[in-house]
Order: C-alpha cells, then sequence, then structure tokens
C-alpha cells in the first residue's frame, strides 16, 4: 500500500496547489520527494512523465450506472491501470475506490477513462488518468478509547 499511499499524498498536494491554497515547505520537499520516487530514469518513448508500479490491489469503479469490481495492476501519480471493467465510453469520469481493510481506510479518486482495450472475456482493461483532488475515510473506531466512549453514549 505504500505505493498507493504516495500517489495519494502526491495528488493531495497537487490538488492542494492548483486550487490556489499553496503549499509550505515541507510539503513542497514532500512532493518534490514524491516525484523523484516515480520519476522514470529514461525517456519515456510513449510520452509518460512517471513510471508506472505493478501492484495487486482491488478496487470498485463507480460512475453513471458503474458499480463493479476490479483489479488495479499499475499505479502512478497520474493515472492507473485495471482488469476485469465492464465496457466504459472513453473520457467518461468514474470514481475508483480501494479499500484497506486492515487500517479501515477508503482510498476516493476521480479518474478519467483515456484508454480501453478488451481483457479476458466481456471485461475490458482501462487506462485512467487520474483529476482532481482524492479522499480518504476513515471507517470504523480509530481507537480503544473511541469505541468506550461510544459503548457508554449507546448505554
Amino acid at each position: 500500500m505504500l505505493s498507493l499511499d504516495l500517489v495519494f499524498r502526491y495528488r493531495t498536494l497537487l490538488g492542494k496547489c492548483e486550487s490556489g491554497v499553496g503549499l509550505d515547505f515541507d510539503e513542497i520537499d514532500a512532493l518534490t520527494q514524491i516525484e523523484a520516487a516515480f520519476a522514470s530514469g529514461e525517456p519515456a518513448r510513449d510520452g509518460r512523465k512517471w513510471k508506472r508500479i505493478p501492484v495487486e490491489l482491488s478496487a470498485m469503479v463507480r460512475g453513471g450506472d458503474l458499480n463493479d469490481k476490479v483489479a488495479v495492476s499499475e499505479l502512478a501519480p497520474g493515472g492507473l491501470v485495471v482488469h476485469g471493467a465492464p465496457y466504459v465510453d472513453t473520457g467518461m469520469q468514474v470514481e475508483i475506490v480501494i479499500d484497506d481493510i486492515d487500517l479501515a481506510m477508503s482510498y476516493r479518486f476521480k479518474a478519467r477513462v483515456q484508454w480501453m482495450r478488451e481483457d479476458a472475456g466481456d471485461d475490458y482493461q482501462l487506462g485512467l488518468e487520474l483529476v482532481g483532488m482524492p479522499v480518504l475515510i476513515h471507517y470504523g473506531p480509530a481507537s480503544a478509547d473511541k469505541t468506550q466512549e461510544m459503548e457508554r453514549i449507546a448505554a
């Protein structure tokens, strides 16, 4: 999940910067370090700015009539690749939801479908460009103190 955390942090800092709020020196340093971690060591033949990191994550793709489970196979600060997706029109905006059950967190990214290829069976492989600021949702009790507090409120 380290790559996912870095992409989330990068997209959050980039969104903050693009919104006009600006970044402090520590945030600028963090942004620079993340860019260096994903920098392509050699000029990309396909014009990509970032190298893709292979990952094995399950996710949900949502938007319009979509609410389908997919597998994320590649991840970069600019986008991701998913497998096992339903047919989606190029240019459609979707939401990618990646849950981390162990940490009780849900990463939510807005994305635009850049390309689509046939995958196994009736499924498709999608190239998604990340857009906007992501959201991180914490669910469940974060600590034993909060659990005890909730039990006391319920009583």
